[in-house]
């Protein structure tokens, strides 16, 4: 759920929406729901901005929320929390630039509707065209009631399978941070998680255009091709994967190859409604392959995890999974 604020509440952060729908964020900003999560978000986005790799302006939205405010936002005040919802109810107006409409370029801001799909889950959306999506968990994607102008533009913040219906009169556009896939009728791939470095595109069947680093580089993928493309590197990688993997979440499969720990609880968390709790230096930099059946509990997966690692373990206590380096006898 953190990261899934984080992101909404960082497009919301660089955009300009109508009034109707600043005034429905501002009320989801102030509301009790998952304050703690949002507050986390809220600090980790200014936080953020002293760091290496920041998102792109937002050391200048800091600095306007600080005029707007009238006063700093720093880590030791002791009404931090008050300050942030103060900073919340105006946190679109003071860092609005652009239209929300990334989506919907050179037309006017039309509602949008959002779908989130939670922990655990997963989600499948027929829009408005008849386009099929199904989402994948802690994953939102972003579209409008009814598709006007000359494309089909949606917003993805997450993983989506995507099978598009074909009309060459109004291209299927995909966006997501620094990445974007066109294409007239296909099935394809994308994962655009804002915790992962990188945004991942795959083509099933058909064609689509990639583009990338501010829309200055393309590449047109054929069937089975997959471009992977680094937020903070700005590289990519043509590659050709195999596509069992690749599909492997929408049966409910967790697949995993040369990954590093950190990352496999990454999607873990995902896959499994549990909060997992671990330092980052009981975890090595050893890469593991793994593959499980859909329906392997928490338990199976983390043991076998755990007995091939070899110098971790874990506890499951409620809904959290504990993990600690595994003292040597």
């Amino acid at each position: 759920m953190k990261n899934y604020i984080q992101q909404i509440v960082q497009l919301f952060g660089f955009n300009k929406y109508s009034d109707d729908t600043q005034m429905k964020v501002r009320k989801w900003l102030t509301d009790e729901e998952h304050s703690d999560e949002k507050s986390d978000a809220l600090y980790a986005l200014w936080k953020q901005a002293g760091e290496q790799r920041a998102p792109k302006g937002m050391q200048q939205s800091i600095q306007q929320m600080q005029k707007n405010i009238g006063r700093p936002l720093v880590e030791s005040s002791h009404n931090f929390k008050l300050l942030i919802w103060k900073v919340a109810a105006a946190l679109l107006l003071a860092v609005s630039s652009v239209s929300i409409y990334l989506l919907m370029q050179n037309h006017e801001p039309e509602d949008l509707i959002e779908s989130y799909i939670p922990t655990a889950e997963l989600g499948k959306i027929t829009l408005p065209d008849g386009t099929q999506v199904l989402l994948n968990s802690k994953s939102t994607l972003l579209y409008p009631k009814q598709f006007s102008g000359k494309t089909r533009s949606v917003y993805l913040i997450g993983e989506a399978n995507f099978k598009v219906k074909p009309d060459k009169k109004h291209p299927f556009i995909v966006k997501a941070t620094d990445f974007q896939v066109t294409a007239l009728g296909t099935e394809f791939d994308i994962k655009a998680y804002p915790e992962n470095d990188k945004l991942i595109a795959t083509l099933i069947e058909g064609s689509v255009n990639v583009e990338f680093n501010h829309l200055k580089s393309h590449v047109i993928l054929k069937p089975n091709e997959q471009l992977v493309y680094d937020k903070y590197t700005k590289k990519e990688s043509l590659q050709k994967p195999e596509m069992e993997n690749v599909t492997a979440w929408q049966r409910g499969e967790l697949v995993f190859n040369n990954m590093r720990l950190e990352d496999i609880l990454m999607v873990m968390e995902r896959k499994f409604p549990y909060r997992f709790i671990y330092s980052l230096h009981c975890l090595t930099n050893k890469t593991y392959s793994f593959k499980f059946h859909n329906k392997a509990t928490l338990k199976e997966v983390m043991t076998i995890i755990s007995q091939v690692a070899g110098d971790i373990q874990y506890n499951l206590k409620g809904n959290v999974c504990y993990i600690e380096h595994k003292e040597k006898n």
